[in-house]
């Protein structure tokens, strides 16, 4: 079934107790506003299903999502829109996190900003050799503003968190493995086969089990999340008004390097 009529963009199919959900927006699966809106009903709808009881994120075609659309990163320059931005990917993300069922991410292809965040929502991580990951943000003047910092940081700590993120740079799988961001490394093209092997296994277990289990370890973290939120907020819209934003923006498309004003 798709989670809205026209244009599905996000998708969620059925394997037994097991739903699966993909964004549909090829080739490279970029979140775009009506993106986020629509995973964020998806996983809001799933949480009132009995019948699921683990999900998997997996990679639409060839690549799981590589991040933002850019196209749209010039309307934040607009505190209101970016304002706006902020709420839809603060929800998609919250709802991701608070599903109080098991969630494994399917990577394949490019995982690279707002894809990356989204795979670090997920409770697992499996990974095909020839992906790419990485939160790239700090290159157009900005920062991962989906909450990855948050979630980077609280999976393998501070300051390994920050040199990822300072650096910019694209991470191998075997580099993500090393780091503990990632938790299984497979061949291409088996991602899917993978998770799906590993959801049948939870889905096996007692869904009242898993639910307590993970309400109870990730509680200190989302009350974390959400008192951080109205700084996140602020943070966001202050960081679309910068000059260095606008011109992050510009050397994007001129395909060039960023020439900052450092303010």
């Amino acid at each position: 079934m798709s989670t809205s009529a026209s244009p599905a963009l996000v998708t969620v199919d059925r394997d037994g107790p097991i739903a699966v959900v993909r964004i549909n927006r090829p080739p490279l699966n970029l979140l775009s506003q009506d993106v986020r809106q629509q995973l964020g009903d998806a996983f809001s709808a799933l949480r009132r299903d009995d019948a699921v009881r683990v999900v998997v994120f997996a990679s639409g075609g060839k690549n799981f999502c590589a991040g933002a659309d850019m196209k749209e990163f010039p309307l934040r320059f607009d505190p209101v829109v970016a304002e706006t931005h902020w709420h839809r990917a603060y929800r998609m993300t919250l709802n991701v996190l608070t599903l109080e069922k098991p969630t494994i991410a399917a990577i394949e292809g490019a995982c690279f900003g707002g894809g990356m965040e989204l795979a670090l929502s997920c409770d697992r991580r499996i990974c095909a050799q020839g992906s790419k990951l990485g939160l790239p943000e700090i290159n157009r003047g900005i920062y991962p503003g989906s909450s990855g910092m948050l979630l980077l940081a609280d999976l393998i700590g501070r300051q390994r968190a920050k040199q990822i993120i300072m650096d910019g740079a694209p991470l191998t799988p075997a580099r993500a493995a090393a780091e503990g961001v990632v938790d299984e490394i497979c061949p291409d093209g088996d991602a899917l086969e993978v998770a799906l092997a590993m959801a049948r296994k939870l889905a096996g277990q007692s869904l009242a089990g898993l639910s307590a289990i993970k309400r109870l370890i990730d509680a200190t973290f989302i009350e974390q999340f959400v008192a951080r939120a109205e700084a996140e907020r602020q943070a966001f819209i202050a960081c679309y008004q910068t000059a260095d934003a606008r011109e992050g923006n510009q050397a994007f498309f001129e395909k060039r390097e960023p020439s900052w004003r450092h303010r």
